[in-house]
């Protein structure tokens, strides 16, 4: 029994202001009408029935998730007392489904990414479902082509083809985020792939693997699976969450595992990670000088590659003499950042949330 689980627990803080405590970025709408995690749910529609999806994120995201899917069974809201990352979110959630089947098959994907089209995108889910079934010990995770030197994004290099495939490799290794020059070379080479965080594998398996690499995970994930159905089970979350070593699935399991499959995607991918992403997702939009808008009015003077986007369909936004900027305005605060500085933004949030200033942050 296959189950989707979407990541919804972050922030976003690279997207501030528009992405905030009060509205992450997976809240957020890019290709309107929908929210990303509208739009990731939807295309998902079919692909597992709905008692089959899971949504996790925090306790303190609850009530928006639940206003922003009306139609979704709220039990399936899965929700972490404290955030511990993504091994702490996937171990639990991996405790619950073997708990319901012992066989079930995790496929995990974050909550905030563009992705089209969505039949590709399922094709391929379901062949990284079938190496795992073929496979149960197998970790299949899938690798985006790189289009341009990104450092923001983690690279996995491919090493041999899994038998005669020329879509599915073993995994040679992961790497951190990389400097200008060393994307470039990734790029030359044609074996790496951006890490888009999407994986499929056994709830037992990737179990077995936390309480390998990480035993302290792992006991406290079994303290979880023998409170399960007990009164004292949300206590005993909480208390555990606590004491969570707070780390990705990414550094605790896959670098570390030897039995892992990267499958190349056939499908569109943006993960709007920064506001730059904007400039790929509506290349076509920008006029003759490189410049963007969108939801808003621009009028850009000896200024180019600038990038600008409002909450306010009504609001000018001037630019004189800029290169390479962004502009990002919502109804209480306005970001400025050159693009080459878009990494840095989230410390912006970092700074409101150490002087206390709930407002916006």
């Amino acid at each position: 029994m296959r189950h989707i689980i979407i990541l919804a627990g972050g922030l976003g803080t690279r997207l501030w202001p528009a992405s905030r405590i009060a509205k992450p970025k997976h809240l957020l709408v890019f290709e309107p009408p929908q929210t990303l995690l509208q739009a990731t749910l939807e295309r998902l529609a079919g692909f597992v029935p709905p008692e089959q999806t899971w949504v996790v994120t925090s306790q303190s995201q609850f009530q928006q998730i639940a206003d922003a899917l009306p139609n979704f069974d709220t039990k399936h809201i899965l929700l972490e007392p404290i955030p511990r990352n993504t091994a702490a979110s996937i171990g639990w959630t991996a405790v619950k489904l073997r708990q319901m089947n012992p066989d079930a098959t995790m496929i995990v994907l974050p909550a905030d990414q563009i992705i089209s089209p969505a039949s590709v995108f399922c094709e391929t889910l379901q062949y990284a479902v079938d190496i795992v079934e073929k496979s149960p010990k197998t970790l299949v995770t899938i690798g985006i082509k790189p289009t341009f030197p990104a450092t923001s994004y983690g690279y996995i290099q491919r090493g041999t083809a899994l038998e005669a495939s020329t879509s599915a490799y073993h995994v040679r290794r992961f790497c951190e985020k990389p400097s200008r020059e060393i994307a470039e070379t990734f790029m030359q080479s044609g074996e790496f792939y951006w890490n888009a965080g999407i994986f499929v594998w056994k709830a037992e398996t990737i179990l077995e693997l936390l309480h390998r690499f990480e035993p302290e995970i792992g006991k406290q994930l079994d303290k979880i699976a023998n409170a399960l159905g007990a009164p004292e089970e949300s206590h005993v979350m909480e208390n555990v969450f606590q004491q969570m070593k707070s780390i990705s699935i990414d550094y605790a399991v896959m670098e570390r595992a030897e039995n892992v499959v990267v499958l190349e995607s056939p499908f569109d991918w943006n993960d709007v990670g920064t506001w730059t992403a904007l400039d790929r997702l509506y290349a076509d939009q920008k006029d003759a000088q490189g410049n963007l808008t969108i939801s808003s009015q621009m009028l850009a003077i000896d200024s180019t590659g600038c990038t600008v986007r409002s909450e306010d369909t009504e609001h000018l936004v001037a630019l004189v003499g800029m290169q390479d900027v962004v502009v990002i305005q919502t109804a209480d605060a306005t970001l400025i950042a050159r693009k080459d500085q878009e990494e840095s933004v989230r410390r912006i949030a970092e700074e409101l949330k150490k002087q206390k200033c709930d407002q916006w942050s």
